[in-house]
This record gives structure tokens, sequence and C-alpha cells, in this order.
């Protein structure tokens, strides 16, 4: 854990006196991209190689399937009363040509 901790603790400061340079924050992007791949692929091979897990499958699957689909219409559900509800639109911008600029409160100039 001291590791993990002391990597963050450089990675920070580092990233934000780098964060100016397009080739390093592109790199980096890279870099984040194919270790997540990689992550993934050792994750599948690890799961891949457990008979109990393999022979449970079908079970697991199924639930597995029915839990993404509740996460995923959670954070969609999430989202929307986030934009709709709590922000009332601040982040859409401007309507349309002439319209005036949104106020920095969010809902400061929504009747309602």
């Amino acid at each position: 854990m001291i590791v993990e901790i002391g990597c963050i603790a450089v990675g920070v400061p580092a990233g934000y006196l780098l964060r100016a340079r397009p080739a390093v924050v592109g790199a980096v992007d890279r870099l984040t991209t194919w270790s997540i791949y990689a992550l993934l692929f050792l994750l599948g091979l690890s799961l891949g190689s457990d008979d109990t897990l393999v022979a449970k499958a079908g079970d697991i699957g199924l639930r597995a399937v029915v839990i993404s689909m509740a996460s995923l219409a959670g954070s969609v559900a999430a989202g929307w009363l986030l934009q709709h509800v709590l922000l009332r639109g601040a982040l859409d911008g401007p309507k349309g040509p002439g319209a005036p600029a949104t106020s920095a409160t969010p809902g400061a100039d929504h009747e309602g």
C-alpha cells in the first residue's frame, strides 16, 4: 500500500508540472489506455483459468448482465437528474444567436 500511495504522491506533482507539454500528455494518455487493456486482458485470463468460475458462468453471467443494466440505468437517471433538476440546464449554454450568457450560479436565470 505504501508503494501505491508513493506512486500517486509522486505522480500528481509530476503531472501538474508536465501538463503543458502536449507530447507528454499524449504519451501518458496512450500509455494509460494500453495499461487498461493489459489489465482487462489479465483479468480475463485469471477468470478464465478458474475452473469453479467457468462451471458457474451461466448463472454468474446472467446476474452480471442484470447488475450491469441496472447500473447503466441508474447512471443515466442520475445524470439526467443532475442536469435537469439540480443544475436546471446550466450546462446547456446559450440557446441561440443573441442569447444572453448563462450566469455563474446554476438556476439563477431559470424561472420556476
